[in-house]
């Protein structure tokens, strides 16, 4: 039997957001942008959803941990009354996701650095609006179909 291990609950949802790599330091843009999902969020971090993790030489998950300045930035403005918010995280595992035909990946990522609490608080308040329905789509199209 599994023991769950996570430390904050978890909130399923469907979210569009863009994901870029940077630099810590000073921002300069390494690869991207990428787009995803995001398809639950916690207080800690948050499961993608990617189509597509490499642009020329550059791969999303395996670059970024190989290089200790690199960090994603996920960039979520929808819905339009959420707002823009960016958040900065660091890539934690990678998985393939099948479903019929549809090939792409779930990547866990961690926040890079503690959101603010009322910037989450926000965020996660900004995210429950339309999210059972948003959550039931990802729920009714997902199960059972992983690898």
């Amino acid at each position: 039997m599994a023991i769950e291990q996570r430390r904050s609950e978890r909130i399923d949802d469907f979210i569009p957001l863009e994901i870029r790599v940077v630099h810590a330091s000073d921002g300069q843009e390494l690869a991207g942008p990428f787009s995803g999902r995001i398809i639950d969020i916690s207080g800690h971090g948050v499961c993608l959803l990617m189509t597509q993790i490499m642009v020329r030489a550059f791969h999303v998950f395996h670059s970024t941990r190989n290089a200790e300045d690199a960090v994603l930035q996920l960039v979520i403005d929808q819905p339009p009354e959420f707002g823009r918010h960016v958040l900065t995280a660091r890539p934690v595992w990678m998985h393939i996701f099948r479903q019929d035909e549809i090939r792409a990946f779930k990547m866990g990522v961690e926040f890079a650095e503690t959101p603010e609490v009322e910037q989450m608080r926000e965020s996660l308040a900004g995210l429950c609006k339309d999210r059972e329905a948003r959550s039931a789509w990802w729920q009714k199209h997902s199960q059972g179909r992983e690898s």
